[in-house]
């Protein structure tokens, strides 16, 4: 039953197409002046085939010009990048330079922070201070790298900013360690105007009687001596071997004319024995300035300076001081 309905559908099909296939249009071409009217039958496939192909040619031909367009803004677009990628290859191409600088300046850090140690080490000589332990050198360290015509600009890049990263540290704890070490000796350089650092006189070098115990030349027994005695000729310019305030300007016993500075930092400074002075008490006087005359008062047996230091209000031998 279901065969005989098949077959009957199938034939009914193929007498439609048939009947479909058989139509058709006459074009029919008339001349203008006499002559005979010429006819062109047109199959029906043929016909909806030709208005097919036409509408599919209107339809792209509609889509031209503004294919036309966006292809116009896909060039200009293009030229742009152009013109941006040329300016990143002129970028891209002072990477090499600028990692070698990097390189340089890794080099002079490790300069600068071999100064640095150096000059530690010499500020701890100076102010006779023994560090608990031997300071390190600090060794700045960029990644070893080798630049090479077969590395990628953004490999090249990532290093650089790696190495700029490194640096930005390493330069801010140098930097912050030699101004701590600058305003520690500017310190010390203050504080060396107030410390005993040069000879009473300037051009004598001579010690006739040492600092500590000796047999005393007047009274014949043994009697520490508190300072040191430099032999000169009379009137010799005395100098202050620091800066400080005048205690005592005027005669002291034994000392005879005696003048007394007070540096602070504990120190203290006696020059006795002058034929006159030149400062008064209270009077601020400089490193190197002229406070007495040399002679031979007091208790004496010759023109010379007693000189002493004292540290805390003890005399401690004042040869460590004179240089």
């Amino acid at each position: 039953m279901i065969e005989a309905m098949t077959g009957d559908f199938l034939v009914k099909t193929k007498k439609e197409l048939k009947k479909i296939l058989k139509k058709g249009y006459s074009l029919m071409v008339i001349p203008n002046a006499q002559g005979s009217i010429r006819h062109l039958n047109i199959p029906y496939l043929v016909f909806i085939t030709f208005f097919v192909l036409l509408g599919i040619n209107t339809y792209f031909l509609c889509r031209y010009p503004l294919r036309i367009a966006e292809i116009v803004k896909l060039e200009q677009h293009i030229h742009s990048l152009r013109s941006v990628i040329s300016k990143q290859d002129k970028e891209l191409r002072r990477l090499d330079p600028c990692i070698r600088t990097t390189q340089e300046i890794e080099r002079h850090l490790n300069k600068a922070n071999a100064f640095l140690v150096n000059m530690r080490k010499q500020y701890n000589e100076v102010r006779n201070r023994k560090s608990a332990e031997e300071e390190s050198l600090r060794v700045v360290h960029l990644p070893q790298y080798k630049l090479s015509s077969t590395d990628q600009d953004y490999s090249k890049l990532a290093i650089l900013n790696n190495n700029l990263e490194y640096l930005e540290e390493e330069i801010s704890y140098t930097t912050s360690s030699l101004k701590d070490l600058l305003t520690k000796y500017k310190a010390y350089d203050r504080q060396l105007d107030f410390t005993p650092t040069i000879w009473p006189l300037a051009r004598e070098r001579r010690i006739s009687s040492s600092f500590g115990y000796r047999r005393h030349p007047i009274y014949n027994r043994l009697i520490k001596h508190q300072g040191v005695d430099l032999p000169c000729r009379y009137g010799t310019a005395v100098r202050a071997t620091a800066e400080g305030k005048v205690t005592i300007a005027g005669v002291r016993g034994g000392y005879g004319l005696l003048v007394e500075i007070d540096h602070g930092y504990g120190y203290r400074t006696r020059y006795g024995h002058n034929s006159r002075l030149a400062v008064r008490v209270g009077q601020w006087v400089k490193k190197g300035q002229t406070i007495a005359y040399a002679g031979s008062t007091g208790t004496s047996t010759g023109v010379h300076v007693h000189y002493e230091v004292r540290v805390n209000g003890v005399p401690v031998n004042p040869i460590s001081y004179m240089k």
